[in-house]
């Protein structure tokens, strides 16, 4: 049972809380700076927190500052008054003793409602943005940094060589630069240099900050996969992959392609003349016995044969002694000797002599599809990868633009050009006379808003990125520098705006990955240096779009005529000459077909004799064997024994000859061994394969020479020398299964 004393001691204590923990609830509470305290020491402590709490609803005097005290007074006794009016200690550390107040009466104070808040208006801070800046070097500042790297080699100071090549390094990207071909050229040779001395390693190093300056650069990585496989032999792996890098960079590059190209179907071109000669020269000789037999009956009786087949050779010798030209006499000893081929020979000559007579058409659209050096497509292809060399391109287009012959791409890339040099002004007046030409172009939009954000107007860039993308929706560089310019541009803005513009530019950053995924690792420059080729994406030109300002017309048009001039002197050069002779050609070919109506000899399939009906008149039109033959094999009992064995012998003695002569004639060139046996096409084929592949071996440097170096000579030889192996061994081979008569 509880007493009732101590019940209303309880009572009162729970009276005096309630007004305390009431008056905590309805206290507003205050915005302060959170300032970290540090750990409370235990003396500093208030006791009073473990002691009975005192009426709250109370207002003392507090003094607005306290000064500290020296430790031997922090001990001062202050007293306190609990309900009950006893007094209680506390002590409390760093507080000045002071003279107790007079005691007077507590008055409760009545706690007046929370003001209403006044809205706070926030004002933003101005925030200054780092300007963005555009590196303003010329190609003698390139060509500085690398002479210093050269002296510095010359001396022998690691130290400055290692700035100059870092610095080279720097200016490439800074540049926004593709290659730096001369530049790594020059590297190339320096590691020449090094590998003849025998500094292998110092040659790879040298090499590899070649192919760093120009990864575009396919003859860069085939020294530098050479060089691979002298260090680490058995590291193939290492090798092959620069060398596949380069021969994609070859196949993938105009520069690089174009002049392979124009090697490659010379040599196509070559080995079609040649085999064409090679082959109506055989079936010339083959042919010419009979063709002179028949021109001998055309002769009066009186004239011996060897009288006319030496007037004939004679007239066959005009083309020359006149000089004439190739093709000219390839046409007459097709007309000499198309009575007396079959109609495959026929077919495969006429094919042979009509290429020939369209060889100046052909190579003069080679030169034509092939051209590059010198054109307005290369001054395109230098100001787009801003390397060196890409000055002397701008004064020659701004040549053109001052005469008003330069087209599109060209003035896109001198702005291009232009605008990554730091040369902001002529940049923009460049930009607008391209637009000028075509206004809804987004790769000239998206150029031109990087320069507008370099010239302090990114409200108009941003104008020129939206038109961009709208113009072109897969296209994901003006997605990605609409999202730098709106990001750049919130930091200024109020907040009340800037939720709304960094959602702008979130939207505008997911467009772009989603476009192009590897914008996801990309980094923007910092803040400290920040270059507009680093921060901004300029969007290329497609190769289709400046590859046709590649004319090669005036190129074609000289090829065609000197040709002509060679193959048909004394013919005016034009498509004309060349068309009308490859169909005199094909008429020949088909005159051919008339030698039964106008009886011409034809090859006695047992002895090679001329079968000649006006010698023999018995013997039918169609006939496949001589008077001879004919009365020794067909006709029993006709001649005496000893004169059919010697016939016999002849005849033994012509198989074996034209066997043993078809079989040179195959060691001497593939195919030829062929077309004697009878097998025209075949043989034509590998005689094409065969000479195409000798060309390539004896002009491996190419008729036309690429920029800055070649393909090893191995990577020529090597392939051109298995063809013509293999198309020699398989022309043999087949050869010898004839002779067998499988």
């Amino acid at each position: 049972m509880i007493r009732l004393p101590l019940l209303a001691l309880f009572l009162s204590g729970f009276t005096l809380l309630v007004p305390a923990v009431a008056s905590a609830q309805l206290e507003a509470p205050t915005r302060l700076p959170e300032v970290d305290p540090g750990p409370m020491e235990a003396d500093l402590r208030d006791e009073s927190m473990d002691s009975p709490v005192d009426d709250g609803a109370y207002v003392d005097d507090v003094p607005e500052e306290e000064e500290d005290v020296p430790a031997e007074d922090a001990s001062t006794d202050v007293e306190f008054e609990d309900s009950a009016g006893a007094p209680a200690r506390g002590s409390l550390r760093g507080v000045q003793e002071a003279e107790p107040a007079p005691r007077r009466e507590r008055t409760p104070v009545a706690i007046p409602p929370p003001p209403a808040e006044e809205p706070t208006v926030i004002t933003p801070r101005p925030v200054t943005l780092s300007p963005v800046l555009a590196p303003q070097v010329t190609d003698a500042d390139l060509e500085a940094v690398w002479n210093r790297w050269r002296q510095a080699r010359a001396t022998n100071d690691r130290d400055a060589a290692a700035a100059a090549l870092t610095e080279l390094r720097t200016l490439r990207v800074e540049l926004s630069a593709t290659n730096l071909e001369p530049l790594s050229a020059g590297f190339l040779r320096e590691a020449a240099v090094r590998r003849r001395a025998g500094d292998l390693p110092g040659a790879v190093r040298l090499a590899e900050v070649a192919v760093e300056l120009s990864p575009g650069l396919p003859y860069a990585r085939f020294e530098l996969a050479e060089l691979y496989a002298l260090e680490k032999p058995g590291d193939v792996s290492r090798a092959l992959g620069q060398v596949r890098q380069a021969l994609t960079t070859l196949v993938q590059d105009a520069r690089y392609r174009r002049p392979a190209m124009a090697d490659l179907g010379s040599l196509i071109l070559m080995a079609w003349g040649a085999t064409a000669a090679a082959l109506m020269a055989l079936f010339f000789l083959r042919r010419l016995r009979y063709a002179l037999h028949d021109f001998h009956h055309l002769l009066p009786r009186v004239v011996s044969k060897w009288q006319s087949a030496v007037l004939g050779v004679l007239l066959l010798s005009l083309p020359w002694v006149l000089g004439l030209g190739i093709l000219h006499t390839l046409l007459l000893m097709l007309a000499v000797v198309s009575l007396y081929l079959s109609r495959a020979e026929r077919v495969v000559a006429a094919v042979l002599v009509a290429g020939v007579a369209l060889l100046p058409l052909a190579a003069g659209q080679l030169a034509r599809v092939t051209a590059f050096a010198g054109t307005p497509a290369e001054d395109v292809y230098l100001l787009e990868r801003g390397g060196l060399s890409a000055e002397e391109a701008r004064s020659r287009v701004l040549a053109r633009l001052e005469a008003r012959t330069a087209t599109f791409a060209e003035v896109v890339s001198l702005a291009y050009f232009e605008s990554r040099r730091g040369l902001l002004e002529e940049a923009r007046t460049h930009f607008k006379a391209a637009s000028l030409l075509k206004s809804s172009d987004a790769r000239l939009l998206t150029r031109f808003g990087n320069t507008l954000v370099a010239l302090g107007d990114p409200d108009g860039a941003a104008l020129l990125y939206a038109q961009a993308s709208r113009s072109a929706p897969d296209l994901a560089a003006p997605h990605y520098n609409l999202a730098q310019v709106v990001r750049r541009r919130a930091k200024t803005l109020p907040d009340a705006e800037v939720g709304q513009e960094l959602d702008r530019a979130a939207t505008a950053m997911a467009s772009a990955q989603a476009l192009d995924n590897s914008l996801i690792a990309r980094e923007p420059p910092p803040e400290s240096r920040l270059l507009m080729n680093l921060l901004l994406l300029s969007p290329p030109l497609l190769e289709a779009d400046w590859l046709p300002l590649a004319d090669g017309t005036e190129a074609g048009r000289q090829v065609e005529t000197q040709l002509t001039r060679w193959l048909l002197p004394g013919v005016p050069p034009g498509p004309v000459a060349s068309v009308g002779a490859a169909c005199v050609a094909v008429l020949l070919a088909l005159l051919g077909f008339a030698g039964d109506r106008l009886k011409v000899a034809r090859v006695c399939e047992r002895c090679g004799r001329a079968v000649c009906v006006r010698c023999d008149p018995e013997l039918g039109v169609g006939s496949k064997q001589c008077g001879q033959c004919v009365n020794v094999f067909s006709r029993r009992g006709l001649v005496p024994q000893h004169l059919r064995t010697r016939k016999q012998r002849q005849v033994d003695r012509h198989r074996a000859w034209s066997g043993r002569l078809t079989y040179v004639l195959g060691v001497v060139l593939s195919g030829a061994g062929h077309v004697a046996s009878g097998l025209p096409f075949r043989g034509a084929l590998y005689a094409f394969g065969f000479l195409f592949a000798l060309a390539a071996v004896l002009l491996h440097q190419g008729l036309v020479r690429g920029p800055y170096g070649e393909a090893p000579v191995y990577l020529k030889l090597v392939p051109a020398a298995l063809l013509l192996l293999g198309v020699h061994v398989l022309s043999l081979r087949g050869l010898h299964r004839l002779r067998r008569g499988e």
